[in-house]
């Protein structure tokens, strides 16, 4: 039998078998962890109140490993910019991660600790008015000796507003 060091998440251990691997390496998993006194999309580094068009509105939260997105998948999306209409009186969805104007950044940190950011790069169609940016994700929680469970969460960016000149 042929031992070999495989890296997974950045967690050494030593493999006997492809049947071992596969045995491991949902247990070898690092769980996510909020920072001390923080949850899962909390706000680390809010929006400004106003943008203009053509600038990017950035945010970064208290975030989990993107790849329990994968293998949970209670949300469509990483993210959603979203609108305020007045005439409904409610949010409207204008982008999404699918969107070229957007981008998702995941910052991995030491001992599951993580941040996500994400930014919109504010197009000149954008229409003036109040908008928010929402954040969807899952974190990994395992309790020693347990089965690991992946948990849904989602958080809602301050309003901020858009104008054109």
């Amino acid at each position: 039998m042929r031992r070999h060091l495989q890296f997974m998440d950045h967690t050494p251990c030593l493999l006997t078998s492809s049947s071992t691997e596969a045995l491991l390496r949902p247990l070898l998993r690092i769980v996510d962890r909020p920072p001390m006194g923080k949850n899962f999309g909390d706000v680390l580094q809010p929006l400004n109140s106003k943008y203009r068009v053509g600038e990017v509105a950035e945010v970064t939260f208290v975030g989990a490993n993107p790849k329990n997105s994968a293998e949970n998948r209670t949300h469509q999306t990483f993210l959603t910019v979203e609108k305020y209409e007045d005439a409904s009186s409610s949010w409207q969805v204008v982008h999404n991660d699918a969107s070229w104007e957007t981008r998702f950044y995941w910052h991995k940190g030491l001992l599951g600790h993580s941040n996500a950011t994400i930014q919109w790069h504010i197009p000149d169609t954008a229409k003036p008015g109040i908008y928010r940016i929402r954040y969807f994700g899952h974190n990994r929680k395992q309790d020693f000796l347990k089965p690991a469970v992946i948990l849904s969460f989602e958080s809602t960016s301050s309003d901020f507003e858009v104008v054109t000149t």
